[in-house]
């Protein structure tokens, strides 16, 4: 008989062991304790963090035969224990995933209507409840709305913004949160400590970092790595099994981007692949990594990542070294190369990630020089701001050199001195908003709601979409169209995102957050220059060349 998998035997079985949910577990235990039951609970939350599993101790609290309400569940009574081995008849666990159509809610809305076989109330567990069609949400929602009153639903999802807000409105929802890393550790620790096992205690936090904090995935992890045998489970073999890099090696790597030195990083790139490790996973410790070291160029201090302090001194010494300019556009390009991954080229299926090493280090077109970045600490530096005592003298020549450096950075980024000055240089060369060219309130609009814009995109047409769609630089009106604009260098981002598929879902998104109908166009930038140009583009270069120090002079050409 096969043994029973680790996080099975582990799950919890009272409120006091759902890890990492207080908030949920007090508030229904005093709920019950007070006789405040509902109908119909919503549990709401990423993967792993106890929903079904806080849905099966309810049932148990709410058919315990124990008198005291304080004292439910027990566990030990007959209604308890079958809940706990699976044999409880009044207890209906439905997979919506599989069971989503509108017959298997008209079959439950069929069967509700009998008393509970055995137990005080029938629960019905439905799982991945967003997963229902529209005609089953139907069914389902007058069910809800004249329950029996023996009958208790507990609807559990990840992705809650799906459920209707009418079935949401008449269940009371619990948001179940990303269990803490420490939270992870402890929890493992005590595992071991019962199964007599050992891990060292950087093994059990690169399982719970791993985990991005599902505690079902970091027990199934830890009964694999158990299975191996091992006195004491390192860090080396955690590493194996994940196929992780070595931390130091990630910090070599960026080491060879504070240097610009792109043959060392080449070289790494290639003998780290060699090596058999996962893409997908280099790429994910290479922004983890860029992430701490923006994260101390940001707040100043490395000491709330929970580094060694080996690892700590590294990140600071990288920070101090690069600017947080470099460090984002070094986090969009390989953010872009996680997407580019899923259509690997045979024989070099690590190009997107030695084309974002390249991009972020190389001077030019690539990634933008070091003038560039000046023009980036320049704009950041608005004129008059922290100097006392500016004169008016001092003021037009910081704003003097301020369009100097505008200019200079929209060169770097392709787009014109004039649409840099109109959005702002923040926008243009690091993310968020990009630049807005001359157009109408549509594009003020499109700015404005640009980050809600890039939420919405990412769950209705998908991370890769929503990568690409990170790397605009400019918005534009022409005609009725609103036209996405790309550097050069991201030419792959705009042919995924302008994919007649993925065209219409981010069309689709575009007239859910502006509010009306648009179509889109995707082309790089200097695509619509031709068709574009005109006397006030002619105006915005010679004010751009006057800007650089030019002499502009006309001259009269006899007919």
């Amino acid at each position: 008989m096969a043994s029973q998998a680790l996080y099975r035997r582990w799950r919890s079985q009272r409120f006091e062991d759902v890890v990492g949910q207080e908030h949920v577990a007090t508030t229904l235990r005093n709920a019950l304790r007070d006789g405040h039951l509902s109908h119909a609970y919503l549990f709401a939350g990423p993967r792993g963090t106890g929903k079904t599993s806080t849905a099966r101790i309810l049932a148990k609290a709410i058919n315990c035969e124990v008198e005291e309400p304080a004292a439910r569940p027990c566990n030990h009574c007959r209604i308890c224990q079958a809940i706990t081995d699976g044999s409880q008849l009044d207890l209906i666990e439905i997979d919506a995933a599989s069971n989503r159509g509108i017959d298997e809610m008209r079959e439950l809305r069929e069967k509700i209507g009998f008393r509970p076989a055995d137990a005080r109330y029938k629960v019905y567990i439905i799982d991945e409840v967003h997963m229902l069609t529209k005609e089953a949400f139907n069914a389902l929602l007058k069910t809800l709305e004249e329950p029996p009153p023996h009958a208790v639903f507990v609807l559990a999802t990840t992705e809650p913004e799906r459920v209707p807000e009418t079935v949401r409105s008449r269940c009371q929802r619990f948001d179940f949160r990303r269990i803490p890393a420490a939270a992870i550790v402890q929890h493992l620790a005590e595992i071991l400590s019962h199964e007599g096992g050992q891990a060292a205690p950087e093994a059990l936090a690169a399982i719970s970092r791993r985990s991005t904090g599902s505690m079902r995935d970091a027990i199934s992890l830890l009964d694999q790595l158990l299975s191996y045998g091992d006195a004491v489970i390192t860090l080396e073999r955690v590493a194996g099994v994940l196929g992780l890099v070595d931390a130091q090696v990630i910090g070599r790597l960026v080491d060879a981007m504070v240097g610009h030195d792109a043959a060392a990083g080449l070289e790494l790139i290639n003998r780290i692949v060699a090596e058999g490790v996962d893409l997908g996973q280099l790429v994910d410790q290479v922004v983890g990594y860029l992430r701490e070291v923006l994260y101390t160029q940001v707040t100043g201090s490395a000491e709330a990542l929970e580094l060694s302090q080996e690892a700590a001194a590294s990140v600071t010494r990288q920070a101090h070294a690069l600017t947080p300019a470099f460090t984002l556009a070094a986090l969009r390009e390989f953010l872009e190369a996680r997407s580019a991954l899923r259509e690997q080229l045979p024989g070099a299926p690590q190009l997107p990630i030695e084309l974002a090493f390249l991009r972020s280090v190389m001077p030019g077109e690539t990634a933008g020089d070091g003038k560039a970045q000046e023009a980036v600490a320049a704009t950041a530096r608005a004129p008059g701001q922290g100097a006392p005592g500016n004169s008016p003298e001092r003021l037009e020549a910081a704003t003097a050199e301020r369009r100097k450096s505008l200019a200079l950075a929209a060169r770097a980024e392709q787009v014109s001195p004039a649409a840099a000055e109109a959005g702002g240089l923040a926008s243009a060369a690091l993310p968020g908003a990009p630049v807005g060219l001359p157009g109408t309130d549509l594009v003020r609009l499109a700015q404005q709601n640009w980050e809600r814009f890039l939420a919405m995109a990412g769950k209705r047409c998908g991370v890769q979409v929503q990568a690409g769609l990170r790397a605009v630089r400019a918005l534009e009106i022409a005609g009725s169209a609103l036209v996405l604009q790309w550097p050069p260098a991201h030419k792959f981002s705009r042919d995924v995102v302008n994919r007649s598929e993925n065209r219409h879902l981010v069309e689709e998104v575009w007239e859910e957050v502006l509010g009306q109908r648009v179509e889109v166009k995707c082309v790089v930038v200097g695509e619509m220059a031709a068709r574009a140009a005109g006397p006030a583009d002619d105006e915005d270069f010679l004010r751009g060349a006057r800007d650089l120090g030019a002499e502009v002079r006309r001259l009269d050409r006899a007919d």
